[in-house]
């Protein structure tokens, strides 16, 4: 049997490795019991903060906390897509791997959890921890299982859809102010970055015609066309409405974050917290020739991560160059914490493959990312990528494959996977390597129990333009038989041209 040589080899011990949580060594300061708070934002691109160097001035309370905290240059989700991503992060395991592989639909049925997964919010309450989490869409409603663990839950209430941020906090803080000595986990997800963008005044015309000539440049480097089809509602969606109605959204969503911060400053526990920012996915905007996000562009896989610690944690304020997954975001917060010694620690920390990105012994490796079929889309569209420092490679089993040089062509643009097959045909190998791994993970897990179909979450799912659509290849999905919602009107949203579809 031949075996493996060089890179590859090399490659498939660090993948054997990802399933082991990196020790930091005897030396590393061990936090006794702190709060530990997780802030997403939905649909938030990375280069769209200023501390990740944006133009425009949309994220002043980010940037302010990004100051105090360590703030990851390169991370990126394990998928572009709500569910998927969210559920990553708390289990610190790849979606092959927890099998949750959409929003919604597994069998005709939504996703349910396989019985040996665990998320950190059970590992938590198990330990003695309160635990809450306040959501705003229906991606993340109880149903879809993300709930597990949380004794505390709250999600757009009845039909509603999404809910704005500030209404979000409106539950949190109160809930914030009656927690006293009992250590806590806190998670607190925002949606208003996601489509249609319609922020409250003023942030709804804040963007609006500023900042022409460093825009125009944004776009030309990024190649942008001036206008593309979105595939969810079938609409032409104009490029530079688009990103001004976007950047609005994540102000809106910033002034909100700058809100829960200051509560847990005035509160006294934010010295005794690791906070958490990070962003389930990014979004197109036109990138690509793509509106929404699901695919694995990197517009739509770099995602905002910034943690800031307690002092004792000795960890400094600063940037962090290496290549994380969002796989890595907690076991990297964990990784500062003494073990609650639990039965449901070990078994996280058994199961999870994200690694501790800050550890003394930390090897960078490729992060993977994936595009499954949507069983309501005519066209599957799946899509694999690997990220290294220098190579972006991305594998479409109908299409082909595609190679980026990073550090030459940071927006993807020039395709080299003809041009330098060697490269290719390595990358696929690794890529093959993960993917072997993570179906043998998640294998071990045993088959999830699937609930059955509500038909007034379907009805909230397409509202969002999930199905078929949001995050699928096209707009021609089977109409679900369910009551139908007229689509918000998007300001963005380009005037009908002669055969456009009605």
């Amino acid at each position: 049997m031949r075996m493996p040589k060089g890179n590859t080899l090399r490659f498939a011990a660090l993948a054997c490795a990802c399933a082991l949580v990196a020790s930091c060594g005897d030396s590393t300061p061990k936090l006794e019991r702190p709060n530990i708070v997780l802030i997403t934002i939905d649909t938030l691109r990375a280069d769209h903060l200023g501390c990740y160097g944006y133009f425009r001035d949309t994220s002043p309370n980010i940037d302010a906390f990004a100051k105090e905290s360590l703030v990851f240059d390169s991370a990126y989700a394990a998928m572009a897509t709500t569910l998927p991503s969210h559920t990553s992060m708390l289990t610190a395991r790849y979606p092959l791997e927890h099998g949750i592989t959409a929003n919604l639909m597994h069998g005709g049925k939504p996703f349910g959890w396989a019985s040996g997964m665990v998320s950190f919010a059970q590992v938590a309450r198990e330990a003695g921890y309160a635990t809450a989490g306040f959501v705003s869409a229906a991606p993340l409603k109880a149903p879809s299982g993300i709930a597990a663990g949380f004794e505390t839950w709250s999600e757009p209430e009845g039909a509603a859809v999404e809910r704005k941020a500030g209404d979000t906090l409106s539950k949190t803080l109160p809930w914030l102010e009656q927690q006293a000595s009992q250590p806590f986990f806190l998670w607190v997800h925002f949606y208003d970055p996601h489509w249609p963008h319609r922020a409250p005044p003023p942030y709804d015309k804040m963007f609006r015609e500023q900042d022409a000539e460093a825009k125009e440049a944004w776009i030309a480097e990024r190649k942008l066309p001036d206008v593309a089809v979105r595939s969810n509602a079938r609409k032409s969606t104009q490029t530079r409405p688009a990103l001004d109605n976007y950047c609005g959204e994540v102000r809106y969503a910033d002034e909100q974050f700058g809100v829960l911060i200051e509560a847990l400053r005035r509160k006294g526990v934010l010295e005794n917290s690791i906070v958490v920012l990070t962003a389930d996915h990014g979004e197109g905007l036109n990138q690509h020739e793509w509106t929404a996000h699901g695919l694995v562009w990197d517009e739509q896989l770099r995602v905002p991560l910034v943690m800031r610690f307690p002092k004792a944690a000795g960890v400094a304020p600063g940037r962090a160059s290496q290549l994380v997954s969002l796989i890595d975001m907690m076991p990297t917060a964990l990784g500062r914490v003494q073990s609650f010694d639990t039965p449901k620690w070990r078994e996280f920390f058994k199961l999870a493959t994200g690694v501790d990105a800050l550890a003394a012994d930390f090897e960078e490796r490729p992060v993977f990312a994936q595009r499954t079929g949507r069983e309501l889309a005519e066209d599957p569209g799946e899509m694999y990528a690997i990220t290294t420092p220098r190579w972006k490679f991305i594998h479409e089993p109908e299409v082909g494959d595609k190679l980026f040089d990073r550090s030459a062509d940071p927006h993807e643009l020039q395709d080299l996977a003809a041009k330098d097959a060697q490269q290719s045909a390595a990358q696929r190998r690794q890529m093959q390597l993960m993917m072997d791994l993570q179906k043998r993970r998640g294998a071990e897990l045993g088959p999830a129990e699937a609930g059955e179909m509500d038909p007034e979450l379907l009805r909230q799912m397409q509202a969002l333009g999930y199905l078929g659509g949001e995050d699928g290849r096209n707009g021609e999905a089977p109409t679900p038989k369910v009551p139908q919602e007229e689509p918000v009107p998007d300001e963005d949203e380009a005037p009908k041209e002669q055969g456009d579809k009605p």
